[in-house]
């Protein structure tokens, strides 16, 4: 009798599922959409490699401020911001104080309306400036035509750029020849009788010798009376 029970158990079991199979399939059936083609009307296309490369980013991953040397950001113990030629085409920034707007922990003061007056981790300044990592001690408004991109050093660091305050220091990396052609010229006429003109040139002469030269010229005068922008 136990014998024969294990036997009517297998068999209803073998019975079970072929029966399970086929309603598998008919609700598969059952919940394909209508406008979707049949298996047996399916079009098959041979398999295709899609490539593509994305160019455009405001991402850096290196930086030649914080220790005068190429180095990696991730390997650079301190705080630092890099806002690179994309960003600043994109948000057509045109001084300091555009630039400070996107680096946290940095503002722009008013400069007594002559000079740039960046203000890091609540100490204004107007002489932590540098120029590929040599000081740029002059007061003046910066403009950003030549510039590559912007890194920003917050924190003391005297050990690598001698005096200064302890807010951090703003370092404008200029374009370099690269090998690629660059031909840019523009002219712009604005408001209070600004006129703005700016060159870009650059082209590989052999393949390891490049030039490139950038140039601008402004004047302009201002809202207020006896003010005047020339540079």
């Amino acid at each position: 009798m136990k014998t024969s029970a294990l036997t009517a158990s297998r068999f209803l079991a073998r019975l079970a599922l072929p029966l399970g199979l086929v309603a598998a399939t008919l609700a598969q059936e059952a919940t394909t959409p209508s406008y979707l083609p049949s298996a047996e009307k399916a079009v098959r296309i041979e398999r295709f490699e899609v490539s593509d490369r994305h160019e455009k980013t405001y991402f850096s991953q290196r930086s030649a401020t914080a220790t005068k040397t190429d180095t990696a950001l991730v390997n650079i113990p301190q705080s630092l911001s890099v806002i690179t030629r994309e960003l600043i085409d994109d948000q057509s920034m045109q001084s300091i104080g555009d630039v400070t707007r996107y680096v946290p922990g940095a503002g722009i003061a008013q400069g007594e309306g002559n000079r740039d007056t960046p203000v890091l981790r609540g100490n204004s300044t107007t002489a932590d400036f540098f120029v590929d990592g040599i000081r740029d001690d002059v007061q003046y408004f910066r403009d950003l035509y030549t510039v590559d991109r912007v890194e920003v050093l917050k924190g003391p660091n005297a050990m690598i750029f001698g005096r200064g305050g302890s807010g951090g220091i703003i370092n404008r990396v200029t374009k370099q020849a690269t090998g690629a052609t660059n031909r840019e010229l523009s002219f712009q006429v604005g408001s209070w009788n600004q006129y703005r003109t700016t060159l870009d040139l650059g082209a590989p002469l052999t393949p390891t010798f490049a030039y490139r030269i950038t140039a601008l010229y402004e004047d302009s005068e201002s809202y207020r009376d006896d003010v005047t922008l020339t540079r």
